[in-house]
Parts: C-alpha cells; sequence; structure tokens
C-alpha cells in the first residue's frame, strides 16, 4: 500500500546550504546521539532516536550529492521491516523476480517489488528526519575517543561530543575500526558490486527484476532491474576476485544484450549513461556491533538489503534513546540493540550466507540443471521463515539432493 510523501515547506539544499556554512564556525558541539552516515539505516537510526527523545546530530560527507546504489525494495521485506513505499520516490512497481541460469534457463518468483528513485528517497527520509527534531551536518568523521561516559569524535578542526555514537558509514565503519570493533564477521566475502543506470527505447517497461545466478559473478548475481520508460540499471555483484569487478560487468552486458537481442532492435546501441560501484555486504555476518557509547549499523555492521538495514537501524535509534533516557551507555546497556536484531534477523542472515556459499560451489551446468528443474514449481510459501525455508529446501532436495547437504553443511559452519 502506498502512501503519500510527507511535505516539508522548506528546500532541502537551502537547508543544507546554511547547515554548511554554520559547519565553519562549530568548535565543539554536545549532543545525546551522532549518527556518522546517511545511509538508510543511518537516517533511520536518527529518526527513531529522535522520536524517542534524543538530541540528534547526523553527520555525512555529501548531504545533497551522494549517488547511492540500492534502488529496490521487495513489498515482503518492506512490510516486514515497517517501511511503506511512497509515491514520491517510486518510479515503477513490478510483478517479481525471475532468476536466470548461465543458460538462459529460468524461474519466475511472484513477489510485488518496487523499483525507486533513489535520490528522491534520500530526500524524503532527510526532510523527514529534520522535521523530527535531526540536525543535519555536513562533514567528515576522522576518529573517535572515549571519555568517561561519553565520545568524542573529531572533525577537520572540530569535534562533536555525544552520549552515544552510530557508525552507520557503510562497507568501510571507519569508526568502529578505529574505536577496535570488527563489527562483520567474514568481511572478505562482502560482495563488490560494479551497476550502470542504461538506457533503451522500451527497456524499462519489462514487469520482473531478473537475477542471473554462475559464473558471469561469481559467488552472488548479476542483475537486470527495469526502471520504467526506456530506463534500467544493468550490474553485477562479484565475491571473491577483489573489488574490481569491471571484466565481470563488461562480460554480463555482451551476455546480456545477446540474449535481448530478439526482444529488442538494435540492443547493442544501448547507452551507459552512469556508473556506480561499491561493496554489498550480502554474505557476511554482523559481529561486534556494541561497545561504550558506540554502536555499528546498517552496511557497517554487515546488515545488508535496503528494507532489513532500515530496520536495523530502527531497532539501533531506539535503543540509542532508551540508552541515553536511562543513562546507560555502557556496551551492556546497549547490547540490547544487538538482542533485539538477532531475534528478528539472526537466521535469515545465516541461512542467506550458507545459500550464497553453497551456490559458489556449483558449477554452471550444475546451476542450469536446477534453475531448469524449477521452472514452473511455486517456491514461496506462507507462514513463519522456518516453515518457508524447509518448503523451500524440501523443493530443491527432490531435484538435486546435494544441494541440501552442502546447504547443511555451510549453516553448521556459520
Amino acid at each position: 500500500m502506498k502512501k503519500r510523501c510527507f511535505n516539508a515547506e522548506f528546500s532541502i539544499f537551502s537547508l543544507l546550504e546554511k547547515l554548511i556554512s554554520l559547519a565553519a564556525e562549530v568548535t565543539f558541539v554536545k549532543c545525546d546521539v551522532l549518527v556518522v552516515g546517511a545511509s538508510p539505516a543511518g537516517l533511520m537510526t536518527a529518526i527513531s532516536a529522535a522520536r524517542g527523545g534524543a538530541g540528534v546530530i547526523l553527520l555525512d560527507r555529501d548531504l545533497a550529492g551522494a549517488d547511492h546504489a540500492a534502488n529496490t525494495l521487495f513489498e515482503g521485506m518492506a512490510a516486514a521491516s515497517g517501511i511503506k513505499v511512497e509515491d514520491c520516490y517510486l518510479k515503477k512497481e513490478l510483478e517479481g523476480m525471475r532468476i536466470l541460469s548461465p543458460s538462459g534457463y529460468g524461474v519466475a518468483i511472484p513477489a510485488k517489488g518496487y523499483f525507486i528513485d533513489r535520490k528522491k528517497f534520500d530526500e524524503h527520509y532527510l526532510r523527514l528526519a529534520q522535521n523530527c527534531g535531526v540536525t543535519l551536518l555536513a562533514g567528515v568523521a576522522r576518529k573517535s575517543r572515549l571519555n568517561g561516559k561519553r565520545r568524542t569524535v573529531c572533525l577537520n578542526e572540530d569535534e562533536i561530543d555525544a552520549k552515544v555514537v552510530v557508525d552507520a558509514s557503510g562497507v568501510s565503519f571507519g569508526l568502529a575500526r578505529g574505536a577496535g570493533l570488527v563489527p562483520m564477521r567474514h568481511a572478505e566475502d562482502i560482495a563488490w558490486a560494479m551497476e550502470a543506470d542504461v538506457e533503451h527505447p522500451q527497456l524499462g517497461e519489462e514487469i520482473f527484476f531478473q537475477y542471473w545466478i554462475g559464473s558471469m559473478a561469481p559467488g552472488w548475481k548479476a542483475t537486470f532491474s527495469p526502471a520504467g520508460g526506456d530506463h534500467a540499471t544493468l550490474g553485477v555483484f562479484v565475491r571473491g576476485h577483489g573489488q574490481n569487478v569491471q571484466p565481470f560487468f563488461q562480460g554480463f552486458l555482451k551476455r546480456f544484450k545477446a540474449y535481448k537481442s530478439a526482444q529488442y532492435r538494435d540492443i547493442e546501441t544501448l547507452k551507459i549513461l552512469s556508473v556506480r560501484r561499491g561493496g554489498d555486504p550480502i554474505c557476511v555476518l554482523p559481529g561486534e556491533i556494541a561497545a561504550n557509547s558506540l554502536m555499528v549499523t546498517g552496511g557497517a555492521a554487515g546488515q545488508s538489503g535496503l528494507a532489513y538495514s532500515m530496520r536495523a537501524g530502527t531497532i539501533c535509534g531506539c535503543v540509542a534513546s532508551e540508552a541515553v533516557a536511562t543513562g546507560d551507555v555502557s556496551r551492556q546497556g546497549l547490547s540490547q540493540y544487538e538482542k533485539l536484531w538477532k531475534r528478528e534477523f539472526y537466521w535469515q542472515y545465516r541461512m542467506g550466507r550458507a545459500s550464497l556459499k553453497t551456490l559458489a560451489m556449483m558449477k554452471d551446468e550444475e546451476i542450469d540443471r536446477l534453475v531448469h528443474g524449477l521452472s514452473g514449481k511455486r517456491l514461496i510459501s506462507g507462514g513463519s521463515f522456518p516453515t518457508k525455508a524447509g518448503y523451500a529446501a524440501a523443493i530443491v532436495l527432490l531435484l538435486r539432493p546435494k544441494t541440501v547437504l552442502d546447504l547443511a553443511v555451510n549453516l553448521m559452519r556459520g
């Protein structure tokens, strides 16, 4: 169910301009909660902490001009995370996804999804944060130090002193690392991505996301996301081959054009409009995400996925405001965040990691046979997460018993 956007009587850019000009005069600022990084998790941390009564500053190096990659939401995940899709950033509704094997066998999964305008999405949540009382500040957090029950974050010349600091800066997690935390387990399994905005007549009018699996994008996927009209995105998310994944992108682009050649005239003339690069912690697990006066959330904590990272931020912000109210910002007091997150998501992330490790063990020919066998079968059931996982495992067991065994082994390895 879509909802109308919040209408604010101000320009987000004029607000940022004012705050940036004020930043030059700042030497030492105090607040209850400092959130570093205007990621989806960071935005929700700031909003939920402010709604809980805390005085919040949201710090980011580029509040107005950042070009973030994540641009898809699925209704089931959004609903489970308490997210209502707004008209102002919605570009296209889709009917589900198609999983494609290396040879082009496909299985359709009906799961309503949305392609969003990420810039408008970010602007919407920045407006919402400001209207909840969050102070937006442009700057770069260099390091932090613990001062008794508070933590001081150093910028270039200025300092911000907070009761609770939240690192929501993405896979770099600089503040957390500097404080001696290891917020990701298996950080070597980050999927490095290259995604392009592309244009071709009517390409964006398809009604399914398409996810390709196999050696064209080892360890995770290659993607086609229709954005409406002539626009779409193409991307690769690759594990185990370093951060330079351009060769995989070029290979997938060639494969994609060949696959679509019968459907689109002159597909070879497809235009690449812009390119983004980054990391997706899809196959890592959260590690140390709470310390004295410090928490880590979103991509910095290995909590991947747009909707789920926003829910993690909401949990983080609620715990932060409660800790400020009670005066207990110790690691023990903030560990409630980790407990609440695990209660909601731990086994989903654990199963996701095991699934991707199992996928990485399969040859292209094995993936072809499995996807071909799954074609036409219902892969999603109702009920709880264990029920859904058991249903999917039973179907796969009938087609390729070894897959279920490998999955069990990888699940036990953690």
